[in-house]
């Protein structure tokens, strides 16, 4: 996966669709130059059908139209609610978006942090469950 990086914690982040400050596609084609977005999010409080409405919120505003892949942090609000866990979540996304989903990744509410940067380009490889990112400053 690769793309320019862009994210944050998603109980902030989906308050943002319909706002001025929510606009991907103007920020997409004037910031990021069509480029693809491999987006970063961490769950500080939602309850998993929290987390999957606002990624279905997310997906039917046009977020992930441009997207090569998603990154999620761990997080200890990810609590089944029933039988539905948060990677019965993201494997539902993947599916539906037809793009590699990497979970339970060091970014967010639980240590260890690695630091993810709005804008810079990143690679991320995966193999046998463990991964790299590699992050670089582009013009």
């Amino acid at each position: 996966m690769q793309g320019r990086l862009l994210g944050g914690c998603i109980d902030v982040i989906r308050h943002l669709v319909g706002t001025p400050y929510g606009d991907l596609k103007h920020f997409q084609k004037h910031f990021l130059r069509d480029e693809p977005i491999l987006w970063y999010f961490e769950n500080c409080e939602l309850k998993t059908a929290d987390l999957r409405r606002s990624l279905v919120q997310l997906k039917l505003a046009g977020w992930f139209d441009h997207c090569s892949g998603i990154l999620f942090g761990r997080s200890p609000a990810n609590q089944p609610v029933q039988d539905y866990t948060a990677e019965d979540v993201y494997h539902d996304l993947s599916a539906e978006l037809h793009i590699p989903i990497v979970y339970d990744i060091d970014c967010g509410h639980v240590p260890p942090q690695v630091t993810l940067i709005n804008g810079a380009f990143a690679e991320v490889t995966v193999k046998e469950n463990k991964g790299t990112i590699r992050q670089t400053f582009l013009p």
